[in-house]
């Protein structure tokens, strides 16, 4: 609770530091913000393509598998993106932290915000590409979409989380980064996002240690929402909302561990 007041205390400065980390990201673009909606809108087009004309994947999933990939990857793309920006958040804002009374705990928020704020403006795309699919005859538009603001609850709780814990830690230990890179590879392809638990042709203990990822409940949830057109058992609902939980208190305490020695690590 100590984190989420000195959050709310620090809000207005915290929406500035939001616009000035976004505008840096797009600064002498000419498109700017537009590529937040032109990233996902070209990487469904090279999925369409690639799964569609190039090779038809073996994985067990939804049909049109490029849709079926795509809504489980933007929540990936935002809890991936946004823990390896912050692995870099306190270092690279050192010399603010330093210079001016501004708590530690501002810098891993800013950059979930950022990131949720990517994904926010990329449902869009799917929006569209659900209603295109549906129109084509190719997947009816799942009446669950709304529900995607409720499984997006989880996916920010486990980042905001991670990337506490993955911000403070990397500043005294700089290895932290280059091994964060490797994790996320391991868990991204132990996580449900290229392929469905159900049907997939695995030893039994691999598919159980599948199913104890704690990321495969949010993936599903969030994907049975935006994909399938189901609303997740409750059970699946618990687990992700518990991983979610579990994640950020772990995360705010091993920052709060660490953060009077920020300033003199950095």
């Amino acid at each position: 609770m100590t984190v989420i007041r000195i959050l709310w205390r620090h809000r207005a400065l915290i929406a500035v530091l939001v616009r000035r980390d976004l505008d840096a990201r797009y600064r002498a673009s000419v498109l700017g913000f537009f590529w937040s909606l032109i990233n996902p809108l070209l990487l469904l087009a090279v999925y369409a393509v690639v799964f569609t004309y190039i090779f038809n994947p073996r994985f067990p999933g939804g049909d049109p598998y490029p849709l079926f990939l795509f809504s489980g990857l933007l929540p990936w793309l935002f809890f991936s993106g946004a823990v390896l920006d912050g692995s870099a958040t306190l270092i690279d804002n050192g010399p603010l932290l330093a210079k001016v009374m501004c708590p530690p705990e501002l810098f891993p928020a800013v950059t979930v915000l950022s990131h949720l704020i990517h994904h926010l403006l990329a449902l869009p795309v799917l929006f569209l590409a659900m209603v295109v699919s549906s129109a084509a005859g190719l997947h009816s538009f799942p009446w669950t979409f709304p529900l995607i603001v409720v499984a997006l609850v989880p996916w920010l709780l486990t980042t905001g989380g991670a990337v506490f814990a993955i911000s403070v830690l990397s500043v005294h230990y700089r290895d932290m980064r280059d091994l964060v890179g490797h994790l996320l590879n391991l868990l991204f392809f132990s996580s449900p996002i290229i392929y469905s638990l159900e049907g997939l042709q695995v030893p039994v203990i691999l598919h159980r240690i599948l199913t104890l990822n704690p990321l495969a409940s949010l993936v599903t949830v969030y994907r049975d929402a935006a994909f399938a057109g189901r609303v997740s058992p409750p059970q699946l609902w618990l687990t992700a909302f518990v991983v979610g939980g579990v994640s950020w208190w772990l995360g705010t305490r091993v920052f709060a561990a660490y953060r009077e020695t920020v300033v003199e690590a950095v």
